[in-house]
């Protein structure tokens, strides 16, 4: 609307008679009462005027500095941001300032670490040095030693010859040895038999045999033989038995093989394990028979392998007493 048009009709509108006579340009009227209230409506239409002036102006005011408020609000909040990365950047130089300052105390306690290590280094170094000389020291030993075993490898082969001679000479030593040994042994051997043979003994095959020339029970030829350290003898082979028979030359001798009761089982006195298979063939044909049921001990009967006779543990015949040879105390 146009500031010009707006004026007038406004006028009118409140006070006609006013607007009336501007349009036609009158005096003022007499001081009336009706002069009074026109007075009013001009005080009226200025307040409205000036109000309408006033309110243009501030639009006009602010339609001009809307958009430098707009621009200055633009650079605060520049401003603003700018400020605010300045304190972002001083708060991360403070950490890293605050970093650097344990890394210069971690340097710190490097570099006394590395100190550390170079004065323990130049100790090292020290002993190392020791020992170089030390080591220079012992090589010059070795070197004399060296030398001094180079005469001595001349003389190795003198040595060797002289070494193999006393080898071949400890050999036969060590076999003249053994064999003065065995020779002795044997000797020993042969005094012990001798010694034995001497009160009655019999040697063969490693045990001793001793033909009585007196008759006894059976009980008692086994006590006999037991106060003479031994047993009535056992028999474990053919050539043993084949021994005894000879020896016995047709006579009878008690042996050490007895059984206990009527229906027992034989067994050697001298607790030879009993081999009734193989002992079988020693046995007289018919034999054992238990004749009246009382006979519990066995002799050698007749000159032959098949020799063994069962009879009666109390008849008296003579009796072989054994004992294994055993050495004697040098």
């Amino acid at each position: 609307m146009n500031l010009k048009q707006a004026r007038p009709s406004r006028a009118r509108r409140m006070c006609p008679d006013l607007a009336e006579r501007l349009s036609h340009r009158l005096d003022p009227p007499p001081k009336t009462g009706r002069s009074l209230v026109l007075g009013r409506c001009l005080t009226v239409g200025a307040a409205v005027i000036f109000l309408t002036l006033v309110l243009l102006a501030s639009v006009l005011l602010q339609a001009i500095l809307y958009p430098w408020f707009l621009g200055t609000i633009s650079d605060v909040k520049t401003n603003a941001q700018v400020l605010e990365s300045r304190v972002d950047n001083i708060s991360a130089l403070s950490s890293e300032v605050k970093r650097n300052r344990g890394g210069v105390e971690a340097a710190g306690v490097q570099v006394q670490m590395v100190n550390a290590s170079l004065d323990h280094m130049r100790s090292q170094i020290r002993r190392l040095e020791t020992g170089v000389k030390e080591a220079n020291a012992r090589i010059q030993t070795l070197t004399s030693s060296w030398e001094a075993a180079d005469k001595l490898n001349a003389q190795i082969p003198g040595l060797q010859r002289d070494l193999d001679k006393a080898s071949a000479l400890n050999a036969k030593v060590q076999g003249l040895q053994g064999s003065l040994e065995n020779i002795s042994k044997l000797l020993k051997q042969q005094n012990d038999i001798l010694q034995a043979a001497s009160q009655g003994w019999k040697y063969f095959r490693g045990n001793f045999y001793y033909f009585s020339r007196i008759s006894k029970t059976w009980y008692s030829a086994e006590q006999f033989c037991m106060s003479r350290n031994s047993h009535l003898t056992s028999v474990t082979s053919e050539s043993e038995q084949e021994f005894l028979y000879k020896m016995a030359g047709g006579l009878l001798y008690w042996i050490g093989l007895t059984k206990a009761g009527s229906e027992g089982d034989w067994y050697w006195v001298d607790d030879t394990p009993f081999n009734k298979v193989q002992s079988a063939r020693f046995w007289i044909p018919g034999e054992p028979n238990n004749t009246g049921n009382n006979e519990h001990c066995a002799n050698i009967k007749q000159s032959s392998l098949r020799s063994w006779n069962d009879a009666s543990c109390d008849n008296t015949f003579l009796f072989i007493c054994k004992r294994p040879y055993i050495p004697s105390e040098p």
